[in-house]
């Protein structure tokens, strides 16, 4: 999940300008204050310092963990777009050409061209909010601020949460144009790793100690690759697995065939194709998911950093209400045929 901060706002004409509403929405907050106060005890105004708290905080929960595992690698692949788009389209193209040899050159040659497909991602809102009655303003000493701050962090944490299951599950129930909110686990575009005993599926369970590390070995170099070279893929991946996962691989791999010093976890990591292999607590038994971290293949699409901003009072007697939001989608990206790099397992018995 990405927030406002200098670098977003220097680098981005479309965060620069959404920077620029929420400090107007701040002013004329402040300056609504300033009149109300006029009017009441300006011990009941919240002071204009109290934004360097609020955008603090913001910084600091966002870089916590629930979901901070794998939103901390798909961010930097993030492609800001304008708020005012429900929908990201994305082009593909299929092949074309043929080539003809011959040692004159004069046979006929097919023209062809590529054909294209369009695909969309739809970009949410996601936003919450938290308020105080009137009448706390007018005790207002700096231990009140702790508990603004607390209802701060604790908003700003389930709003980051919440966007961090969207990426990993999407929304069935957010439809725009015919376009699905899927995520990593639901795109139509992800490949599925079945673990089950079914037909065609992998018949392991990463978290049994019934389960060798060879076994485990074995289902990441085959099978795992087998769908890598399915889709082509050459890049190293990012694979995020569950915390019982995580323990299995800590052990010992010299309880397998053979000595083999060092853990498991530490073996695989010498595979040619994995990146990194990291837990997230988002995730839980048999199951992991992963991705090149590459925008070819994968990226959130951001159409407005979070934020925090004040509801103006127009009363004195009006509550002091705040308003947590961002808007975000994410673009699971694969070739005219279908060939990805984002994969998840699945367990069909």
């Amino acid at each position: 999940m990405r927030y406002f901060d200098t670098q977003l706002v220097t680098n981005s004409r479309i965060h620069a300008g959404w920077w620029n509403e929420v400090s107007a929405n701040r002013e004329w907050f402040h300056q609504t204050e300033t009149a109300l106060a006029t009017v009441q005890n300006a011990a009941s105004i919240l002071p204009r310092d109290a934004w360097l708290d609020l955008d603090g905080i913001t910084r600091r929960v966002m870089r916590s963990d629930e979901g901070q595992v794998y939103m901390a690698d798909l961010m930097p692949l993030a492609k800001a777009v304008n708020i005012g788009k429900l929908v990201h389209l994305n082009r593909v193209s299929s092949d074309a050409g043929s080539v003809t040899r011959s040692m004159s050159g004069q046979i006929p040659t097919p023209m062809d061209k590529v054909v294209y497909d369009y695909r969309g991602a739809p970009v949410p809102i996601f936003s919450t909010g938290y308020g105080r009655e009137w009448r706390e303003w007018n005790t207002l000493q700096s231990e009140n601020f702790d508990a603004l701050s607390d209802d701060q962090e604790a908003h700003t944490a389930k709003i980051r949460r919440d966007m961090a299951l969207y990426a990993l599950d999407g929304d069935p129930t957010i439809v725009v144009g015919g376009y699905k909110a899927y995520g990593i686990r639901t795109s139509t575009l992800s490949k599925a790793l079945n673990l089950g005993a079914g037909a065609g599926g992998a018949n392991i369970d990463l978290t049994a100690a019934t389960t060798t590390a060879d076994d485990i070995d074995k289902f990441i170099t085959q099978t795992l690759g087998a769908m890598l070279d399915a889709n082509l893929i050459t890049g190293k991946v990012n694979l995020y697995i569950s915390p019982e996962i995580g323990r299995r691989f800590d052990l010992s791999y010299s309880g397998s065939s053979g000595f083999k010093g060092g853990s498991l976890l530490q073996y695989l990591l010498t595979n040619r194709r994995i990146n990194k292999i990291a837990v997230t607590y988002e995730l839980s038994g048999n199951a992991f998911f992963g991705f090149v971290p590459s925008s070819d293949f994968i990226r959130p699409l951001v159409g407005m950093a979070v934020n925090t901003t004040a509801i103006t009072r127009d009363n004195p007697t009006d509550n002091y209400q705040f308003l947590v939001m961002g808007a975000m989608g994410l673009e699971i990206r694969a070739d005219y045929n279908g060939k990805s790099g984002v994969f998840y397992s699945t367990v069909v018995n």
